[in-house]
């Protein structure tokens, strides 16, 4: 069954119940903004905790899960976006036993006004086209109850939930690898697969360091690759994905400095490839925030980092 939403001008596809991956991992919410609960006797964990107006609904999906096992809840992020870690205040407020943990840097933007007026203002673009108008839905600062560095290790039933540094996308991107069922968790930090199979490369912070991030996660065995945005990638499909995302980049960032050295304007090279790309991408992302995007990444490109 599903209800279906409208936002800007891509849709939200709320999955009811929620879609199982394996027997223990759990697709929850949407495609275009999926979260993902790992269930374990011990622990659950949930990946991500997306915009601020799903709050409620990731609330109805997991209380349940911790009730019959009677486990705590972490939840990691991938990532400090919006879309990310948007009802990760909300969560903690109406779960028990909740912990959050992230890039332990993810700390310090929080106490950064400027970022938080950012993620509140996006969740709230979502939140008025939804007509959703509760203040307990707004963005509220929180501390990180288990800072990240990489290289952590989690039980999580009889599987072992790795923590792997994967800065690019952002300085605090993190990817989380589920050993025995061999499911890689990017958020964005592997780019995103756009409805006709190309690769949306998204190095927000460094090109290098995002390309030098995929070179590490190409070296695990995966079956599944479970990204921040989008259906999860299954098979041959996802044993070839962080390969295919290398390449993706390197003709990204050769357009871009084509157009650069035609133009030898930064905001034209981003008009240009905006109007090339965003309506036939089908990123599902609102234009706001894909223009945004749009912008870190050419200057990534132009100011070689």
């Amino acid at each position: 069954m599903f209800a279906f939403f409208r936002v800007s001008n891509y849709s939200l596809y709320i999955v009811e119940p929620a879609n199982r991956i394996t027997k223990d991992v759990f697709l929850l919410g949407n495609i275009m903004i999926p979260v993902y609960l790992i269930t374990g006797l011990d622990l659950c964990v949930l990946i991500d905790t997306g915009m601020t107006m799903m709050g409620p609904y990731y609330t109805q999906e997991i209380a349940p899960c911790l009730a019959q096992r009677h486990t705590p809840l972490n939840v990691f992020l991938t990532h400090s976006h919006y879309d990310h870690l948007g009802s990760a205040a909300y969560l903690k407020r109406h779960l028990p036993e909740f912990k959050i943990g992230g890039y332990y840097t993810i700390d310090t933007i929080l106490k950064n006004s400027h970022a938080v007026e950012l993620i509140t203002s996006l969740n709230l673009d979502a939140e008025r086209i939804m007509n959703m108008n509760d203040p307990e839905l707004r963005f509220k600062s929180f501390d990180l109850d288990i800072p990240l560095r990489g290289g952590e290790r989690f039980s999580v039933g009889d599987d072992e939930l790795e923590v792997i540094y994967t800065p690019g996308h952002t300085r605090d991107s993190l990817c989380y690898y589920l050993k025995k069922q061999r499911i890689m968790f990017t958020g964005e930090a592997a780019g995103i697969r756009l409805p006709s199979g190309d690769i949306l490369p998204e190095f927000l912070a460094s090109y290098k360091s995002y390309s030098a991030s995929l070179e590490t996660l190409v070296r695990y065995p995966v079956d599944f690759v479970a990204t921040g945005h989008g259906p999860v990638i299954e098979g041959k499909d996802a044993e070839r994905f962080f390969e295919n995302s290398l390449q993706a980049t390197g003709l990204f960032l050769e357009k871009v400095r084509r157009y650069y050295r035609e133009s030898g304007n930064i905001q034209e090279v981003v008009e240009r490839i905006k109007h090339e790309d965003y309506a036939k991408s089908g990123s599902g992302q609102p234009e706001r925030a894909y223009t945004i995007n749009l912008q870190a990444k050419v200057r990534a490109v132009i100011e070689d980092k």
